[in-house]
């Protein structure tokens, strides 16, 4: 996903216990108090963090200062170059997958399973096709509209 601070866009993967900042991994681990995120922990050092969420912005106030970030969409894809992609109902994690890269699959096979809210969550494939891409490895973390795979027509 692409996000925005101030003038700065910057393009983020989520995936288990790092996350990509333009293209840089930078490992973290999420520190929780009664189900709460109090901190961040990269490397050795541990950042006390407050996040609130309003709509589509999240505040995040830590030693450094408040800032403000927003999901950036649209402009660079038209809705008709989704239409071979499988697109994550809800936020998640990609729990296994069972469509390779280069399998056949038929409509309503089940490409890969996504868990949410304690949950697993079948996506499955909406036509005859050949999986060309899988762009999330078992254990990521994913948002919302996230492009899982690409599904290339015919089978």
């Amino acid at each position: 996903m692409k996000l925005k601070s101030g003038e700065s866009v910057r393009e983020v993967r989520l995936e288990k216990d790092r996350a990509l900042v333009g293209g840089r991994p930078v490992g973290f681990a999420p520190v929780r108090r009664g189900g709460v995120l109090e901190g961040i922990r990269i490397g050795e050092g541990h950042e006390r963090v407050r996040v609130a969420r309003e709509g589509e912005r999240v505040f995040v106030r830590c030693r450094e200062g408040a800032f403000e970030f927003a999901r950036v969409r649209g402009g660079s894809r038209r809705a008709s170059e989704h239409a071979g992609d499988l697109l994550a109902p809800m936020p998640g994690r990609v729990r296994r997958v069972e469509a390779p890269a280069g399998g056949k699959v038929r409509q309503g096979d089940v490409v890969l399973i996504l868990e949410a809210m304690k949950m697993e969550h079948a996506i499955r494939a909406p036509r005859d096709g050949t999986v060309l891409k899988i762009l999330h490895a078992e254990g990521d973390l994913v948002e919302a509209g996230a492009v899982l795979a690409e599904l290339a027509p015919g089978g």
